[in-house]
């Protein structure tokens, strides 16, 4: 379990650090089950823009985790729903704040809402881990997808 925790710690401070942190896999992270219509894929590019402060969440998958939410402080949140990148609006936060994003986040976007909710972890040089994290996606007609996640917060300097 150490050593997971460890490997999963290394991408995603790669994913904070690099300028392109692409996906090359199918794209897929959750698929609908039961004739759903939300399918959440992997981000094509992870990272936050250089100077910018926010959050990634990765999914918790042993094997490859995908970054499947990007949070940008005050200027919203990016998710790959349905095989297209998919702009959020921040409408509600609250809990605990660090590096301009929240423990409890209310998204809006489109047709869709969303809601996250991280415990922010051990802090390092310029951001701390979000432990504990839960995305919950839900379309207009009524399908929800809950996927746990972890990440970082934190601001990209380089």
């Amino acid at each position: 379990m150490i050593r997971q925790t460890l490997l999963l710690v290394a991408l995603i401070l790669s994913g904070c650090s690099s300028t392109a942190a692409k996906n090359t896999g199918s794209g897929v992270v959750a698929a609908p089950g039961g004739g759903g219509d939300l399918a959440i894929g992997a981000l094509a590019d992870a990272s936050l823009p250089l100077g910018e402060c926010g959050m990634i969440l990765w999914t918790l998958e042993e094997n490859s985790p995908a970054a499947i939410l990007r949070v940008t402080a005050g200027k919203g949140a990016e998710m790959s729903v349905n095989g297209a990148e998919v702009k959020f609006a921040i409408s509600e936060t609250s809990g605990a704040a660090g590096y301009g994003v929240f423990e409890n986040q209310t998204l809006a976007a489109d047709g869709l809402s969303a809601t996250v909710k991280v415990r922010f972890g051990l802090g390092f040089d310029g951001g701390s881990y979000l432990e504990r994290g839960l995305v919950t996606i839900e379309s207009t007609s009524g399908w929800r997808m809950v996927i746990p996640a972890a990440g970082v917060a934190g601001c990209r300097t380089k």
